[in-house]
């Protein structure tokens, strides 16, 4: 039987018309795959969380294999919108995390990663370093709304993460629509791309050579 991996990443909130941009692993925009990024979101959300979600982001990046998507992900630049987790927060993103590292954040630094979805953990553990060289050209760190089972695998990956904030569910919108998905204790977390990067090279040239 084919192992789902639990989806726990932010759910992006509901699409907008016309928000459906997709990105292969090459980051050249294709047509829809037979079984597409956003396909894999709503059937793994709905095993996982029994959630009725549709996907939130204009543009994702996915692995795939024989024209269906094993893993995606969609992402969204701080600078060119609100981010949907800043509903969690208190103040602007950039201020959370200016306070969280001590540090002045810009808000043109920032990329929010949601939708994060895949039918095995190797997929997404690839895809999560694909997504760091990729778009860790203009961005210097990421956020997202991770729950407990994918903050425990950054933290096998040795990637560190800063917590900005619980994901409450009355900030939510509709609950509802979201199944079991916050009893998986959401958390709105940030790291360094450049840093998270290393740590997943390191995990995957481990894999390799163990494999060999």
């Amino acid at each position: 039987m084919r192992q789902g991996f639990p989806v726990a990443g932010e759910h992006g909130g509901l699409g907008k018309p016309g928000q459906r941009g997709v990105i292969s692993s090459n980051i050249e925009e294709t047509r829809m795959s037979q079984t597409s990024p956003i396909d894999l979101v709503r059937r793994r959300f709905m095993e996982a969380h029994g959630a009725n979600v549709q996907a939130g982001y204009g543009a994702f990046l996915q692995v795939s294999h024989q024209n269906a998507a094993h893993a995606a992900l969609g992402y969204r630049r701080a600078c060119e919108e609100t981010l949907f987790l800043e509903r969690y927060l208190d103040c602007p993103v950039e201020h959370c995390l200016s306070l969280a590292l001590q540090r002045t954040v810009e808000r043109t630094s920032v990329i929010e990663i949601g939708n994060l979805a895949a039918d095995d953990a190797f997929a997404m553990v690839a895809l999560w370093g694909m997504a760091a060289n990729d778009l860790g050209a203009n961005c210097e760190i990421a956020v997202a709304t991770l729950t407990a089972p994918l903050r425990r695998m950054f933290e096998r990956l040795g990637v560190t993460l800063h917590v900005l904030a619980k994901a409450d569910p009355k900030r939510a919108g509709d609950p509802r629509a979201w199944g079991s998905y916050y009893a998986s204790d959401p958390m709105v977390c940030a790291g360094f791309i450049a840093l998270g990067q290393t740590a997943i090279s390191a995990f995957l040239a481990r894999r390799r050579k163990v494999a060999a």
